[in-house]
């Protein structure tokens, strides 16, 4: 199902979507973290955008796992070393998930403040607790979009690394 899109390895096509989406998702997080006005003004479309992102996430770790098996058919098993790029991957999509569910919980804290009655319209109205989970909301933002540059740093270093000094002989 996720091997080939477009009669091409949908892995690297696949890849492309989350690779723009988590760092502009990372930033948003960030700034709607400083600026609290401007989350309860975004309402659900942060969370929309990093549910989308876990789900290309998927899809991306999914191509390149039927990826590597269809190279390993072609070239034969462990011709390509990617054990460290795909252990990168496999965090960098925990990462988004936890990230995803911190900012959910952040979301429905947000919006059940305003029925303002039982314990979590209690929680809600905690200022302190809101702060907190916000920053954690950005700083799980911040370390999957790290992880996800090395991630797709790897990635690279494992397909071209070996070819850089046939394709540049002279660097």
């Amino acid at each position: 199902m996720f091997d080939t899109l477009f009669d091409l390895p949908a892995h690297p096509l696949l890849v492309h979507v989350p690779i723009v989406l988590l760092p502009i998702a990372a930033i948003l997080m960030v700034a709607l973290v400083a600026k609290p006005t401007w989350r309860s003004a975004a309402g659900w479309w942060p969370l929309a955008l990093v549910g989308v992102t876990v789900v290309l996430l998927f899809g991306a770790k999914e191509s390149g796992e039927a990826l590597i098996e269809a190279y390993d058919r072609a070239n034969g098993e462990g011709a390509v070393d990617i054990e460290l790029h795909e252990s990168l991957a496999e965090t960098t999509f925990v990462m988004t998930l936890v990230w995803f569910f911190l900012l959910a919980g952040l979301t429905a804290v947000e919006r059940v403040e305003g029925l303002r009655t039982g314990a979590v319209a209690s929680i809600a109205t905690n200022t302190r607790a809101r702060q907190v989970l916000g920053g954690l909301v950005a700083v799980m933002g911040v370390l999957a979009t790290v992880w996800m540059i090395r991630t797709g740093h790897e990635g690279a270093k494992s397909v071209w690394g070996p070819r850089v000094d046939i394709l540049f002989p002279e660097g």
